[in-house]
């Protein structure tokens, strides 16, 4: 007995040291990835044979504990840990056996080699012939939608036809081919090449695996997840910090325009930033670049759009860009954080950043300040070059399928363009600026309606709807109110107050539902209107993300709350929470057209698995600093076990949607680029995450104490915080925002 018992103790410390091991070596690779690039890491850290023995071992060790601990008895629990070492053994298989490279075609010509990843020339058992390519635009746009080619395979004087593009991969003799890049001349193209045809059948078996015995371990009556249920769902209460936040701004008198006026010329339609959308939409973003807010001293982003283009010389003098460096201040000969763009230029006009965004003299906060600053200045250039006025379409005479939409006064007109029309483009604004300047507000609404007109007549099918338009305008309008943001975390922060206090009245039970169904209103109708707006579901960013992981906080509350009364405090918080990064992460979150790679559904399964994962993982710490609070207070037995109950009852959705949504993602990789596991960034912390997170799962691997749970629990949260902003923002890869 005691020699079993050492015996256990020994394996379980060996396994989490190999499995300590592991995480570290993968969390240090991608730094070292950053330093030393891709292929560094990759032939030195992922692909060398002792990395690959370390996760042989750990599988061997692990396999040899369960056995010992008779887990094969519960089927789920031991098919679930079965499934991960299927999953290696698919993975080691791919690495062994499996070939990738690229293929170049052009039209016309017979190809059977295709280039190795190691730079070797390798056969194809048949012939390719490159037969047609074409790009497919978004309509009324030069965005690209889609790259499609044709190709004839001969193989054994046999001859088929396969198509390839993005998201719809080419299938010969088992080897798959997808869409990656394209001559300049739309004469070729160059395919990625991928023969994998033992691994990828075990790796999906393991996925299989996994999804039925997480199925089966959380909706079975046999596991912890009952009990810890029963104890989980009593009232808890927690503390939190309260935060306020001031915003102040200066401004000076300017001539106005009429606020009507401005509205109207907003909802014209342009192309800007590849798509379709109203001038609001830009002069939104225009304005929020320049001060980190939709509206400036009592100013719509239209009132300042369309009175910048007639007071340009006023508006030079407005402090309405934002500079927060106090170096770049000080270059600027300013005494806060407000410039006008006279500010940036000397009494000579001689620009006063010119060229010291280079300059070796100066640490890097600034240059990159300095960049920031002169990014600002570079809007404005654009601005005045009419970069967001492409608002007149025609039709090019030598080719009626290509459409293309010009700024006023362009030069670069189709030739064989009407005189007309010719005259309309060039002279329309400066008869809306004539009849603005004399505040003639009906000759400027005949002059916008006829340029209305104008592009119904010319582009009329690609067109965006009255109502679509009026929609982004209203939906640009909403998730400009950041005020909103500031309200719904100052009353979640207010309500954890007084439930710490115990000062919950029915009066305040009945405002706190009140606020969390308007908060859950307002967010739906965000999240809804984007997703008509933009034509997707809107989970392809940062921004986005963030927004999903909001409200899907937000209805998992509405859900639960009546069975888990503390969810009504922690689930608004974090939702508030949620849209503050989203608001703080990305100042003017741009709604623009899919790359052709993410309009594959599942990418769509793969973000919300993930955030709803990530949204459970924050309520997990919240509720791990509410149990250290207890304890450092010494609260009752039973208050301490309730709060480390609820937490590991929420870890094991969340380990078992984060784990979920990993391998939809492998899936989805797999049908984009050809592979399951490239080891980017991304996937590597999000699978240090699962990792870490798995650990207080396992009851023997876990200390009992409730106060070591809960510094594990929130200790972890580093990882997802991580996985979430480190790699988006600081490491490199794929998955990278910055």
């Amino acid at each position: 007995m005691t020699k079993s018992f050492i015996s256990s103790n020994l394996s379980k410390t060996l396994i989490l040291s190999l499995y300590t091991l592991l995480i570290v070596c993968m969390g240090v690779a991608t730094i070292i990835e950053k330093i030393q690039g891709q292929n560094y890491v990759h032939d030195t850290i992922y692909g060398s044979w002792w990395f690959i023995a370390l996760w042989a071992l750990l599988a061997i060790m692990a396999l040899a504990f369960l056995v010992q601990k008779r887990v094969h008895k519960r089927c789920a629990v031991f098919l679930l840990h079965v499934s991960f070492i299927v999953m290696l053994a698919g993975a080691l298989v791919t690495h062994l056996t499996a070939q990738s490279g690229t293929l170049h075609l052009r039209t016309g010509k017979s190809v059977n080699t295709y280039v190795g990843n190691d730079s070797t020339t390798n056969e194809l058992p048949f012939d390719m012939t490159l037969t047609s390519f074409e790009v497919v635009n978004y309509p009324g746009s030069d965005a690209v939608m889609d790259y499609r080619c044709n190709i004839t395979v001969t193989h054994d004087d046999a001859t088929d036809s396969i198509s390839v593009s993005m998201n719809n991969i080419g299938r010969a003799a088992g080897y798959r081919f997808y869409q990656s890049a394209y001559d300049s001349d739309l004469q070729g193209t160059q395919l990625l090449v991928a023969h994998d045809p033992y691994g990828i059948a075990i790796t999906y078996t393991g996925y299989l695996m996994l999804l039925i015995s997480l199925l089966c371990t959380i909706f079975s009556k046999h596991t912890r997840i009952s009990q810890l249920y029963r104890i989980a769902t009593k009232p808890l209460v927690i503390a939190a910090l309260f935060v306020t936040t001031a915003i102040n701004a200066r401004g000076a008198n300017i001539t106005p325009v009429s606020s009507e006026i401005a509205h109207e010329f907003g909802k014209v339609v342009v192309l800007y930033n590849g798509r379709l959308c109203p001038i609001n939409t830009a002069a939104t973003e225009f304005v929020t670049k320049l001060s980190g807010k939709p509206q400036w001293n009592g100013y719509s982003a239209d009132e300042i759009f369309t009175s910048w283009m007639i007071y340009y010389t006023e508006w030079e003098q407005q402090p309405l860009i934002r500079v927060k460096n106090a170096q770049v201040q000080h270059i600027l000969g300013i005494d806060d954080q407000w410039a006008s763009v006279r500010d940036f230029y000397n009494a000579d006009n001689s620009y006063k950043l010119d060229g010291m965004a280079n300059d070796p003299s100066l640490d890097d906060a600034t240059r990159k300040a300095i960049r920031e600053a002169d990014e600002k200045i570079q809007v404005v250039t654009m601005f005045y070059n009419s970069e967001m006025l492409h608002m007149f379409p025609l039709v090019d005479p030598s080719n009626k399928a290509k459409l293309t939409w010009h700024t006023p006064g362009s030069t670069e007109l189709p030739l064989g363009t009407p005189v007309a029309e010719f005259q309309f483009i060039n002279h329309a604004m400066d008869k809306l600026v004539e009849n603005m300047l004399v505040n003639n507000e009906e000759g400027t609404k005949q002059i916008i309606a006829k340029i209305k007109l104008f592009q119904k007549e010319k582009a009329g099918d690609v067109l965006p709807s009255p109502f679509i338009v009026r929609l982004e305008v209203m939906y640009n309008s909403l998730q400009s109110a950041r005020w909103v943001v500031f309200l719904c975390l100052t009353l979640s922060l207010l309500f954890c107050l007084l439930l710490f206090a115990n000062k919950q009245s029915s009066i305040v039970k009945t405002v706190q539902m009140t606020y969390i169904f308007g908060q859950a209103i307002f967010l739906t109708a965000l999240f809804v209107m984007r997703w008509i707006v933009s034509g997707h579901i809107p989970m392809s960013n940062g921004y986005e993300t963030m927004l999903f992981m909001s409200w899907i906080t937000l209805i998992i509350t509405i859900a639960v709350m009546h069975r888990v009364p503390v969810m009504t405090t922690f689930g608004p918080l974090v939702s508030s929470l949620c849209m503050l990064v989203s608001m703080l992460a990305v100042g003017s979150p741009q709604i623009t057209r899919l790359m052709p790679v993410l309009q594959s559904p599942l990418l769509s399964i793969h973000v919300a698995l993930v955030m709803i994962a990530y949204a459970l993982l924050a309520l997990i710490t919240l509720i791990a600093i509410q149990g250290l609070i207890q304890a450092c207070r010494h609260s009752l037995p039973e208050e301490i076990e309730r709060s480390t109950a609820l937490s590991q009852l929420l870890l094991y959705p969340a380990v078992t949607l984060l784990a979920m949504g990993i391998f939809v993602g492998a899936v989805w990789a797999n049908v984009s680029w050809g592979t399951y596991w490239s080891w980017d960034p991304k996937e590597t912390w999000a699978l240090i995450t699962l990792m870490i997170y798995a650990v207080p799962l396992h009851k023997s691997f876990m200390p009992s104490s409730p106060v070591k749970f809960h510094i594990f629990v929130l200790a972890s949260f580093l990882a997802v915080l991580m996985t979430y902003f480190g790699v988006n923002y600081f490491l490199s890869g794929m998955h990278s925002y910055a």
